[in-house]
């Protein structure tokens, strides 16, 4: 029998960065497809790739284009699933986007590491094998874009860097990990109702400019005056609460909308989500709704931004917009 065989893919990260003795100045290596070649998985081949070796936040829409376009040739050319190595400080962004556009049943596995590659401890080399473990996974199997760190799976749409130190710097809310990584499988501790929000195709190497404001104590209409009503496709609003705005921004939203913007609400506060129905004050969800704003649901701003991005780069209209964000509605 034929080894299972897995594409890794890398992006760079602190997973093949090195860092100083002192513990600090951690910068992009040399040494990162010998780490991958090192991975030992019984039973499985490991093929390498690199595609960038960059920090996250200087990932592109063309880096994740790029990548995409290896993993579909790589899963159709005969390997049982796809790990893309990635910087942690943007991974779930990456995911999420990803997610929109993968269209195999085969396992697309994001992992990274939180210390360098030379730092005691390291959680690189783990990372990496129970990527690969979740890649071949048959439980992992036609569950889209997942995330692995820390022996842990999450999916892609509900998974957050929640520290920017510790090794499990990575959750998800409100629903917690989706998997434990076993040695032969993925251990499920629920099974996700199903995929949201798809849109496939091809991933743009570019996406539409999409600012993200936040409004909270002592902000008015003269902040949303720095955007020019028709000047963007889409704005991204983070809100307080369950999407709640000053009421002062209320006329100058209307404007946006009524120019052709596509206005997304999202909310700082880190769990619940946006609501459509609790508070009808001026500047509450039932009043930014009625002005023709659309809710972001459980999707925290940079994940909302995003979406709205991919839908308006498919061309998607206001109706196509709301029944994609209504799939993260609470």
């Amino acid at each position: 029998m034929s080894p299972l065989r897995v594409a890794v893919l890398s992006l760079g990260g602190t997973i093949f960065m090195s860092q100083d003795p002192a513990g600090s100045g951690a910068a992009p290596g040399t040494d990162g497809h010998a780490a991958v070649t090192g991975i030992v998985v019984d039973g499985v081949a490991v093929d390498h790739h690199e595609v960038a070796n960059i920090g996250s936040p200087s990932i592109r829409p063309a880096h994740l284009r790029e990548a995409l376009d290896l993993a579909r040739a790589a899963v159709d050319a005969g390997a049982t699933g796809v790990v893309l190595s990635h910087g942690t400080d943007t991974l779930e962004e990456s995911a999420f986007l990803l997610e929109r556009y993968w269209d195999r049943p085969q396992p697309l596995v994001l992992t990274g590491a939180m210390r360098a590659a030379n730092a005691p401890g390291a959680d690189g080399p783990a990372n990496l094998r129970d990527a690969v473990r979740a890649a071949v996974a048959p439980a992992a199997r036609a569950l889209g874009v997942l995330v692995v760190m820390d022996a842990q799976a999450h999916g892609a749409d509900r998974v957050s860097k929640l520290s920017s130190r510790s090794i499990g710097a990575f959750g998800s809310e409100p629903s917690g990990p989706l998997a434990v990584v076993a040695e032969r499988d993925l251990h499920l501790l629920h099974r996700p109702l199903g995929r949201a929000a798809l849109i496939g195709g091809d991933l743009p190497r570019e996406l539409p400019a999409v600012p993200v404001l936040a409004l909270g104590i002592g902000d008015d209409a003269a902040l949303l005056d720095a955007v020019p009503a028709g000047a963007l496709a889409g704005l991204v609003l983070v809100g307080s609460g369950m999407g709640h705005v000053p009421a002062s921004a209320m006329d100058r939203v209307r404007a946006l909308v009524a120019a052709g913007t596509a206005v997304v609400v999202a909310t700082r506060t880190p769990r619940g989500g946006t609501s459509d129905r609790h508070y009808s004050y001026p500047g509450s969800e039932v009043d930014l709704l009625a002005a023709g704003a659309t809710m972001a649901g459980l999707l925290p701003a940079h994940k909302a931004r995003l979406l709205l991005q991919a839908l308006l780069a498919d061309g998607a209209g206001p109706a196509r917009i709301r029944a994609a964000f209504a799939d993260f509605a609470v």
